[in-house]
């Protein structure tokens, strides 16, 4: 009996292959190597769509032009990735300064990535534009303390490393508390811990950004 090859139609690799991407951008060096038809699946269209780009460590540097990995972060942009979506609007907000520009990019790809939320909220406010439904629709979804301090981290340094400009501000547009509501609450309790929940972390984010800008 000959020996048979599997064969698996490219539309239907293309779909497996776009789920692989899910785990990061290097599960697909093996799909690559393995010949044409992987790497026909590895930069198919499903693929580039969904491929999790910020699982890499070298995520926030893929946009720059010196980068290993920019020719696909292009193809991704192009596909309208949201974390490719995302890097580009951290380089429009902060090397460019261009509000409207970032806000705009944002808003095609907030409700598929929490932080583009964050950062689509956190610049609408840079513009003096409080987005109070939307703040409040994901403090409801980001309950946890550790897992907003972690987002506001990740967010600060993904704009420090995106190399923001020296020059030019937001802080004339910017909408600015003195501090939040909770720390009414936190004064009756006795609580001047700094950080000490949910909201005292967006406030010190908000603040940062505008340091940042």
């Amino acid at each position: 009996m000959k020996n048979s090859r599997l064969y698996i139609p490219e539309p239907i690799l293309a779909l497996i292959v776009s789920y692989v991407s899910e785990q990061g951008i290097d599960a697909l060096k093996n799909w690559i190597k393995a010949g044409h038809v992987g790497k026909l699946a590895a930069f198919s269209d499903e693929t580039l769509t969904r491929v999790r780009l910020d699982k890499s460590p070298h995520f926030i540097y893929m946009s720059s032009y010196n980068s290993l990995y920019f020719s696909f972060y292009s193809k991704c942009l192009e596909k309208s990735n949201p974390y490719a979506l995302y890097l580009h609007s951290l380089s429009l907000g902060f090397r460019c300064l261009d509000l409207c520009g970032a806000i705009s990019i944002l808003s095609t790809c907030k409700d598929r990535f929490p932080l583009a939320k964050l950062l689509y909220i956190a610049l609408n406010r840079c513009a003096g534009i409080e987005l109070i439904d939307d703040f409040n629709s994901f403090n409801r979804e980001n309950k946890c303390f550790f897992d907003v301090s972690l987002m506001a981290n990740k967010l600060i340094g993904h704009i420090s490393a995106s190399e923001p400009k020296c020059f030019g501000s937001y802080s004339e547009t910017f909408l600015y508390e003195e501090y939040p509501d909770c720390w009414l609450i936190h004064e009756l309790n006795n609580e001047f811990n700094g950080e000490r929940c949910s909201q005292c972390l967006y406030f010190y984010l908000f603040r940062d950004i505008l340091l940042l800008s």
